[in-house]
């Protein structure tokens, strides 16, 4: 983590807070939600040995036997699946290039001096991080059927990110999680933010919508796994995504007003899929309405808190999800944000 302005260290740690809200569960409720699965699971499990010993059943010979169909299953994930992570590789690869002339062509165009951008409407541009933190926190086995540890699982995640200044920032977030024998499974995340401050504009501020300007180039694959007959994965539900949240704090009268901007999902990953993950050059604009004060009005300091979300939830036993933004292929570039409007 880069070294923090003390002043802005506590608000920084707020919008943090706020940002990651909507994606935290209390322990409190993780805690209950175990202790509820754990007594269904005994519940299921004593009547099934009973049963079995009733009928003299061999069980574990069942469990044996569905484990050497679950390894055949996954050698047929793996046939089906690889080609066409290579395929959708290839395509990332192909158009890293593009998406870099164009993020070039861009800035060269609305630099400062150009025609171009005295065309623009005012912004105020928060362009070089004041902090940054990068978490990743792979998926675990939550319910194995038979008791024992998963089989054929993988369970990685990774968060990296590259500082580069006034040249912006690149995140490269990465999970994979193949789930084996595992019947239930708890998604894998990264949290990737940035942090930048200003000073209050001369006059205040109307800010009628944000630009990001932001190039996203990944890879994204997932195969549902199984349930318990008779249940089905849908492939309506959305078990990974990408999001991108941005807030803005200002000091008004000594005390930090916060208000959220942008919430965008850049990816969503339903059903069965292998494909390239493409954000778009500057996303937005985004609408807004918020005014910032100039310090006569009581305005102060200003800070823009920029949050990139991944999650990745594998399906059922030998379900398999990936989401990856790997350097040197791949990657989440960040050139900063711009609050767009005029001055009142």
């Amino acid at each position: 983590m880069k070294k923090q302005t003390t002043d802005y260290a506590p608000v920084i740690e707020q919008l943090r807070r706020l940002a990651r809200e909507p994606f935290d569960v209390p322990d409190e409720l993780r805690q209950l939600r175990h202790r509820i699965e754990s007594e269904r699971d005994k519940t299921h499990h004593q009547m099934v040995e009973r049963l079995a010993k009733d009928a003299k059943i061999d069980i574990k010979g069942l469990f044996d036997e569905a484990r050497r169909r679950g390894a055949a299953k996954r050698r047929y994930v793996r046939q089906a699946l690889e080609p066409l992570e290579a395929r959708a590789l290839a395509e990332a690869k192909a158009h890293k290039d593009r998406f870099h002339k164009a993020r070039s062509a861009y800035q060269e165009t609305f630099a400062a001096g150009l025609p171009a951008a005295a065309a623009l409407p005012p912004q105020l541009k928060f362009k070089r991080p004041v902090a940054s933190t990068s978490t990743a926190t792979r998926a675990d086995c939550s319910k194995i059927i038979g008791g024992v540890d998963p089989d054929g699982g993988a369970w990685e995640a990774s968060a990296d990110l590259a500082d580069n200044g006034d040249a912006g920032v690149w995140l490269y977030p990465y999970l994979y999680t193949d789930s084996g024998d595992c019947d239930d499974s708890k998604a894998g995340q990264t949290f990737q933010d940035l942090s930048y401050a200003m000073g209050p504009p001369a006059e205040s501020f109307y800010v009628s919508s944000v630009r990001v300007d932001l190039v996203g180039n990944g890879l994204a694959s997932g195969v549902l796994g199984d349930f318990k007959w008779p249940t089905k994965a849908s492939p309506l539900y959305e078990h990974s995504f990408v999001q991108l949240d941005v807030w803005v704090a200002q000091l008004v009268n000594g005390e930090w007003q916060q208000w959220p901007l942008v919430s965008d999902r850049l990816f969503s990953g339903k059903g069965d899929y292998a494909r390239q993950i493409r954000s778009v050059l500057s996303g937005g604009p985004y609408p807004s309405s918020i005014v910032i004060r100039k310090p006569d009005a009581g305005g102060g300091d200003l800070v823009c808190h920029l949050q990139v979300v991944c999650s990745a939830l594998a399906i059922g036993s030998d379900g398999r999800v990936k989401i990856d933004y790997r350097a040197p292929d791949l990657g989440i570039f960040v050139g900063g944000v711009a609050l767009l409007g005029q001055y009142v």
